[in-house]
């Protein structure tokens, strides 16, 4: 049978495994019952964050698999994005992300990796901040926008919490919350149809810039029927906005930051999305601690790098990794390729650009910026194209038909 088939086909099946998931979501931490363990409070620190050490004795389960992730760190064998694509020198060239640009790590290294990137200056504001430490949330939540506008190494100097639980549950481990303001605002009326265990993922991965006047964390768009990279790209288009210009093609360029939210949910949506998963049934798995109580573990993992997520996928998937490796070497293959086409185009125009008049030149600018976008959508997703091959290669189709269009306009 047709893999979509059964995909469309097993939706109420999936109703019933998502009824039978509801114990492993994030809210069901499944908290110590002793009376006088539950009615101690937590201190909260200076920003009014319980930190997740205070958590430890009432989700002990939980704090053990938060502190797993501690081995996905910067050492652990990160990809060089600047060497694994050598075109980033030149796409690139002109912005931050020229000097530095590693995988990421796990949400235990975001003020390390952020403390260690090679792309701040002392012109960098707070904004940069933004998801890597619940005491910057909290300010922000204290402070309003003011806060992003604050120094980055002052507002850094005082942060000591990575990602942790107040990020998606505020200090009551009993809930989700979106702690992000500004993201909650973009979902629109898409709150109400898109799961919360994907909100508070999808508060941190997703598409943002920073509003020039407020320098406030946005994002570029309201529900989800706008988080498509063509729609993202209107956006940013029609208020005239830009990360850099390319020091060599005097393109008004953009960088895509991490939107996975995006990708799975924005438009129509990712095949998994329609059935229903969130990115915490793929990507927290459920155990059972010694005294046979089930819990959501909190150590974040593709779901390949877990049995008991693979069983699950084999409701809908015969070879769950096949697939999936199948879909990233595609993509990824595309990438490469894409990359040698626009490096190459950006060279062309740099040569071309003083002999072009003002009409074409600014054609041929827009081929760059919009064809840039599209590929960097795509390559800065952090699934390598798994969480919607389809609309991963959509992206990559426009983008390789506006470099044809801009070639023959150089020709």
């Amino acid at each position: 049978m047709d893999k979509k088939v059964r995909l469309i086909g097993a939706v109420a099946a999936t109703v019933a495994l998502m009824a039978a998931l509801a114990a492993c979501a994030p809210q069901a931490n499944n908290p110590v019952t002793d009376e006088a363990a539950m009615n101690a409070v937590p201190a909260q620190d200076q920003f009014g964050v319980v930190v997740a050490e205070q958590w430890q004795g009432l989700y002990p389960n939980q704090y053990r698999t938060w502190l797993d992730n501690e081995a996905n760190s910067p050492e652990s064998g990160k990809d060089n994005y600047l060497e694994t694509y050598p075109q980033l020198a030149t796409m690139y060239k002109g912005y931050g992300f020229a000097k530095g640009y590693d995988e990421a790590a796990s949400h235990s290294y975001t003020l390390r990796s952020i403390a260690e990137t090679p792309r701040v200056n002392e012109k960098t504001l707070a904004n940069c901040i933004t998801c890597k430490t619940p005491q910057y949330t909290a300010m922000v939540q204290a402070e309003g926008d003011s806060a992003y506008a604050k120094p980055f190494g002052e507002v850094l100097a005082l942060m000591t919490e990575p990602v942790s639980c107040y990020n998606c549950h505020g200090n009551d481990p009993t809930q989700l919350e979106v702690t992000n303001g500004f993201y909650l605002n973009s979902l629109g009326n898409s709150v109400a149809t898109t799961p919360v265990e994907s909100q508070v993922c999808g508060q941190c991965h997703n598409e943002y810039y920073f509003n020039p006047q407020t320098k406030a964390t946005t994002n570029p768009y309201v529900g989800t029927e706008a988080m498509t990279a063509e729609a993202i790209l209107a956006y940013y288009d029609g208020i005239g906005f830009m990360d850099w210009e390319h020091p060599d093609t005097g393109a008004p360029l953009l960088k895509a930051q991490h939107p996975e939210f995006e990708t799975i949910y924005g438009g129509a949506g990712s095949r998994m999305a329609a059935a229903g998963f969130s990115c915490a049934d793929c990507h927290m798995a459920t155990e059972t601690d010694e005294a046979g109580t089930k819990y959501a573990s909190h150590y974040l993992v593709s779901p390949l790098e877990s049995e008991a997520q693979q069983e699950k996928c084999a409701m809908c998937h015969d070879d769950i990794a096949a697939e999936v490796r199948q879909w990233q070497e595609g993509v990824t293959r595309r990438e490469h390729e894409i990359a040698a086409q626009i490096e190459l185009y950006i060279q062309q125009l740099a040569a071309a650009k003083d002999s072009l008049d003002a009409a074409t030149l600014e054609q041929a600018q827009q081929i760059h910026r919009h064809a840039q976008f599209y590929w960097d959508y795509v390559m800065v997703e952090n699934s390598e194209g798994a969480h919607n091959p389809e609309a991963c290669h959509q992206n990559l189709d426009k983008a390789e038909e506006l470099l044809a269009e801009g070639f023959a306009l150089l020709a």
